[in-house]
């Protein structure tokens, strides 16, 4: 099973703790008095917009009102998380910049902005700016939080000092070292032709270098801290941890060992259909859809993964989907891979892939996932959920 590394707090939490700041903070100054200049009536816009997923329709909000009140580091921030949530980073790394140029204790920004630095590899950056939130903030569970999340980072980075790294036309891979320099490099290889298959089928591709990085198990779980069942996870750049032991003989190391070699197709194949749906839809497609689409794109297709299915009476619904699997146990997550692959599957016999590769661009573009759903498959939302159900 595949899952995305975690975050300090999830999308929906970090939402509604804006949505929260932004509330209390209500209008100021004399901008506040003007039916036209009131930036009240643009926040309510906004934290709409975000609440929907109407991403555009915020990040406009949040501009026009911290135009009008342009210290009211709030606003810059809902404009930044508007924009990340876009996938536009260039954009939101000014807003929440902005943001602490207005209110240095800001917290709330510092945690964007350090999670916008470190999915973009630049991990110093992201540890400089937990680093300084922490010398400025109150303990809370909060700050506890963030602790936990750059002591993360801290060794992530200690790890990476001792890291070689080969790079291809498209991909990097970094590693221990000497003893895993032919694993990395039947890594590279391979990723180089999943990006040529994933890109063939889908039309689209990452929008920038994909890297990995090569970990024993016991650093994987120790840097990524996800559930036992993830055997990879993708969070802007692929993690793959190692079966064997870090001085013995190789599982998935074994360059001559074709169902290794399968195995190993697999985990990359998924992992990199992630970072093109990133590239499409930013952080607006719902986990299933993720999930399903990268599922059903492994080499042997999602026939294994769906087979769970026969043997549940009662499955999830794909609303009940919408948002990570890592609170699952493995049966659960078992059966929600499988729900995930089953959707997509139907919906490309329905409309085919494109019309999926589609609905992605849409969301990127801020479009609502129900109104793209019917524009793409011509079938309302719900009532594929409910053709789901009956088969």
């Amino acid at each position: 099973m595949h899952s995305h590394a975690p975050r300090v707090l999830s999308t929906t939490c970090r939402i509604a703790t804006i949505a929260f700041l932004l509330v209390a903070a209500g209008p100021s100054g004399a901008a506040a008095q003007s039916v036209v200049r009131d930036p009240s009536r643009l926040v309510k816009r906004g934290l709409a917009g975000l609440d929907t997923r109407q991403f555009p329709v915020a990040l406009t909000a949040f501009t026009e009102a911290a135009a009008i009140s342009p210290h009211d580091a709030s606003l810059s921030v809902g404009a930044g998380v508007a924009a990340f949530m876009l996938g536009q980073h260039n954009v939101a790394q000014i807003w929440f910049e902005r943001a602490l140029d207005s209110n240095p204790g800001s917290l709330t920004a510092s945690e964007w902005l350090g999670e916008l630095h470190y999915r973009a590899d630049r991990v110093d950056r992201a540890i400089a700016v937990y680093e300084t939130a922490l010398q400025r903030a109150p303990l809370s569970p909060a700050t506890e939080a963030l602790r936990r999340r750059l002591g993360s980072w801290r060794r992530e980075t200690e790890l990476q000092t001792t890291f070689a790294e080969i790079r291809g036309a498209h991909a990097a891979v970094r590693y221990r070292g000497p003893r895993d320099e032919a694993l990395a490099r039947q890594v590279l290889e391979r990723l180089e032709a999943a990006y040529s298959r994933v890109g063939g089928m889908l039309g689209a591709y990452p929008s920038q270098p994909t890297s990995v990085v090569l970990y024993t198990r016991e650093e994987f779980e120790e840097i990524t801290r996800l559930p036992s069942w993830t055997v990879a996870a993708y969070d802007g750049r692929i993690r793959l941890p190692l079966s064997r032991a870090p001085d013995g003989p190789g599982n998935p190391g074994d360059p001559g060992d074709p169902g290794d070699e399968i195995e190993l197709d697999r985990l990359l194949t998924h992992e990199l259909v992630h970072a093109v749906v990133a590239t499409l839809a930013g952080r607006n497609a719902p986990v299933w859809l993720n999930e399903g689409l990268a599922t059903l794109l492994e080499p042997a297709g999602s026939a294994e993964a769906e087979a769970p299915l026969a043997r549940e009476r009662t499955r999830p619904s794909l609303e009940r989907l919408h948002q990570s699997f890592l609170q699952l146990d493995t049966a659960d997550a078992q059966v929600a891979y499988a729900v995930s692959a089953h959707a997509v599957r139907r919906m490309t016999e329905l409309a085919g892939t494109p019309a999926i590769v589609g609905l992605l661009g849409d969301l990127g573009r801020g479009v609502s996932f129900d109104r793209a759903f019917r524009q793409r498959l011509s079938i309302r939302y719900d009532a594929f959920q409910a053709g789901l159900a009956r088969n």
